[in-house]
């Protein structure tokens, strides 16, 4: 599978929740021009502060490594990684930042995705560490596929909300009982 199909699969994920649970928010792939680097893979708008997210994708087999590494699985442009770029656009737009790594199961069993959270991200890159450990991420919210999606619960929402370091953020925005009405 490439990462443009988890890319897809993150943003029918994000949707499909929407969709599930009367979210108001739209998840999108970020348009990638040739040439330029792209500033993270997928996208969800919200007025809300807690769905305002940018997220990096990255696909890996639990086979053919420890963790995921700098030098290795992030783009790298006049000496500048692709984290420091995204943590750059990331203050700036003032989203939440998500990295979501696929750890491809193999033959007979179900691919995760863990959803680790920015800070987790750029507090190992700026401690000069190698990149981010295999025991870092799988101790993330994480979403099993079935029947080749991901599902994204309101629990699995909460979970992630409570680790992003965006404020304000309220943990109840993904609690089934949120009714929405004009004053939000």
């Amino acid at each position: 599978m490439t990462g443009q199909d988890f890319e897809r699969k993150i943003v029918h994920a994000f949707n499909d929740y929407q969709d599930a649970y009367g979210k108001k928010l739209i998840a999108y792939r970020h348009f990638q021009m040739r040439f330029q680097p792209q500033l993270f893979d997928v996208l969800v708008d919200s007025r809300f502060n807690e769905f305002y997210l940018a997220i990096e994708c990255k696909s890996v087999n639990y086979k053919q490594t420890q963790g995921l590494y700098f030098k290795q699985h992030f783009s790298w442009k006049d000496g500048v990684c692709q984290v420091e770029r995204e943590d750059k656009w990331l203050n700036l737009s003032g989203r939440n930042g998500i990295l979501a790594v696929e750890v491809r199961g193999g033959a007979g069993a179900r691919n995760r995705t863990f959803f680790v959270p920015w800070a987790t991200v750029i507090h190992n890159f700026k401690a000069n560490r190698v990149g981010i450990p295999a025991d870092v991420i799988t101790g993330c919210p994480v979403s099993r596929s079935a029947g080749g999606k991901y599902l994204i619960d309101d629990d699995l929402m909460e979970e992630i909300i409570e680790r992003c370091i965006s404020y304000p953020r309220s943990k109840s925005r993904a609690k089934k009982s949120h009714r929405w009405n004009k004053e939000d």
